[in-house]
């Protein structure tokens, strides 16, 4: 650890890089009435285990109404479009423009999918028939009635503009109006994605028919598309600046929304964001760094960590290559041991990273509780390699994304070489890093970016035909494994799935993870259950649900 710490000192004064991070039901009858929820709870040491977070500030008794609440994600406003086909490559805005546009289903942190504008959703026991039992008496903002004919007509316009997250609806054979209030699925075979998709991915928000059948320009798509049956209205945005909501008096939940407005914001830089809210102007900045995290912390302003959303950071050697050290199991084994997680994640993360020895947080349903940890062990390392028959160890390549936090690339070096394994590094351009996960490579890779750490994105990653990842040796059957996955209709026998599968790359050390984190954000302590992170989505929020408590 005393060497952690030199390390630490000298890799702080570089540039550091902002971290990248920075299924279906299985019941045949899934209701629910409107959830409430609150805002993760601040966490700095050890990794949270509870599925439920708990508010950053306490909570008075009764919500108060008013406010205008402002938030800063730091992510774009590039593109807002309306509906997806106004922007049909793009589904991240979304989460732009949730407080107006709903979906008929969301998911928990764990994603078991929660019905939404539908009050019920059934499922066949085949799972090859899908029936969403829609709410009744909701409109749209413009008075059109939100009914079955509404929900078909969205979902045929996204797969007419080839909307992102759309091919999840490869599997559906057809959709039927059943009646006002009835919308169903004819599946050709059962897909567990595609209701986490519709929950997730934003292709199936609701739109008014009346209001999409209006031709606009992409400036003016905003203004004429987006019109959902959210708790708040569109009213303005500019692009890389903001994106501006109004309350909506006439919402399907009596009694609310409680704030007045929710404003969006992007500032150019991070720093430029934490002069905003210094200053008073905004509520809430998403996206600091650990540093700042630690110095507004000491400051007494409410800092805060997601606690059921995970980016997992991961090596990935070419252990499918026959020449390589990494086709050795001891060799894996040896670099998993040789990390020191727990000190990267104090380091580095400054408390604000947990150590990852799974591709998962504790609150994922695919999380094996008792599978043991190949915790920091530097003499376990050593031994490894001696059985492999790499006694004085060895010198291979490492291959690095540009997009790699610098802090990261250096502590990995240093510890694998404290136990033999030198590693010469190599840092690849998004293009090159691209091309070698689709075609192969030779040496030890380190993706820029964490993988978001849910059932959407493992499935996509180990079936995808697009990134293969061929120099990753897998386990027998492994596609055919996931495809079994992905085809279970019960949620409870497709996270058992999910975990023998990965209990198998855990044993193996195929994939080597060594740090999970998320977002950190700042408030000013006056944000009330506003569930951010939670459903296991980034830059999700309760609009419905959140309420500024008064100015002290």
């Amino acid at each position: 650890m005393k060497k952690w710490f030199a390390l630490v000192a000298l890799v702080l004064v570089l540039a550091i890089l902002i971290s990248a991070c920075s299924n279906a039901a299985t019941s045949t009858t899934t209701t629910t009435t409107s959830p409430t929820t609150t805002a993760p709870t601040t966490t700095t040491s050890k990794p949270p285990t509870s599925t439920t977070p708990t508010s950053t500030t306490p909570a008075t008794p009764t919500p108060v109404k008013g406010g205008d609440l402002i938030i800063v994600r730091n992510t774009g406003t590039n593109s807002v479009g309306g509906a997806p086909q106004d922007i049909p490559q793009y589904t991240g805005t979304f989460l732009l423009t949730s407080p107006a546009l709903e979906t008929l289903v969301l998911t928990d942190n764990q994603e078991n999918i929660v019905p939404w504008l539908a009050s019920s959703v059934d499922q066949s026991a085949d799972g090859k028939t899908i029936t969403f039992h829609l709410r009744q008496g909701v409109k749209f903002h413009d008075g059109t009635d939100f009914n079955a004919a509404a929900v078909k007509y969205n979902l045929d316009a996204a797969v007419k503009a080839n909307a992102a997250g759309t091919a999840n609806l490869s599997s559906v054979a057809s959709m039927e109006v059943v009646d006002n209030y009835t919308f169903r699925m004819n599946l050709k075979n059962y897909d567990a994605r595609l209701l986490v998709s519709m929950a997730q991915l934003g292709y199936a928000v609701m739109c008014s028919p009346t209001a999409l059948a209006k031709a606009t320009t992409p400036e003016n798509a905003p203004k004429d598309h987006i019109v959902g049956t959210g708790p708040f209205k569109f009213d303005s945005w500019s692009k890389d600046q903001f994106v501006k909501f109004v309350r909506n008096d006439n919402y399907w939940q009596a009694g609310k929304p409680y704030v007045n407005s929710i404003t969006i914001r992007n500032n150019p830089t991070v720093a430029t964001s934490l002069m905003s809210f210094k200053a008073g102007e905004v509520n809430m900045v998403e996206n600091i760094d650990p540093s700042d995290y630690v110095s507004l912390k000491a400051q007494g302003y409410a800092v805060a960590i997601p606690t059921t959303l995970a980016f997992v950071f991961s090596m990935l050697p070419d252990s499918a290559v026959a020449d390589s050290p990494f086709a050795k199991l001891e060799v894996r084994q040896a670099a998993e041991y040789a990390i020191d997680k727990v000190g990267m994640a104090n380091g580095i993360g400054q408390g604000t990273q947990f150590a990852a020895t799974q591709l998962s947080s504790p609150s994922n349903g695919w999380y094996l509780k008792d599978y043991p940890a190949r915790n920091f062990d530097v003499a376990k390392a050593k031994a490894l390699l001696t059985t492999a028959g790499y006694p004085n160890g060895f010198t291979y390549p490492m291959i690095a994304d540009v997009r790699m936090r610098q802090d990261q690339t250096v502590a990995l070096q240093s510890y694998l070489k404290d136990v033999g394994i030198n590693l010469t590094l190599d840092v690849a351009d998004v293009a090159r890093i691209t091309s070698l996960q689709q075609n192969g490579w030779k040496g030890l890779m380190v993706p820029g970016f964490p993988n978001w750490s849910s059932f959407s994105s493992w499935t996509n990653r180990f079936v995808s035909t697009t990134i293969t990842y061929p120099s990753a040796a897998t386990p027998p059957g492994w596609k055919d494994g996931w495809n079994a996955v992905i085809a279970e209709p019960d949620y409870n026998k497709r996270m058992t799935a999910m975990q023998t599968l990965l209990k198998q790359v855990y044993d193996q050390a195929l994939i080597i993870p060594y740090i999970y984190d998320a977002p950190r954000y700042v408030t000013d302590g006056r944000i009330m259950d506003m569930a951010w992170d939670t459903r296991n989505l980034n830059g999700y929020f309760a609009a419905d649900n959140v309420w500024l408590a008064p100015k002290k």
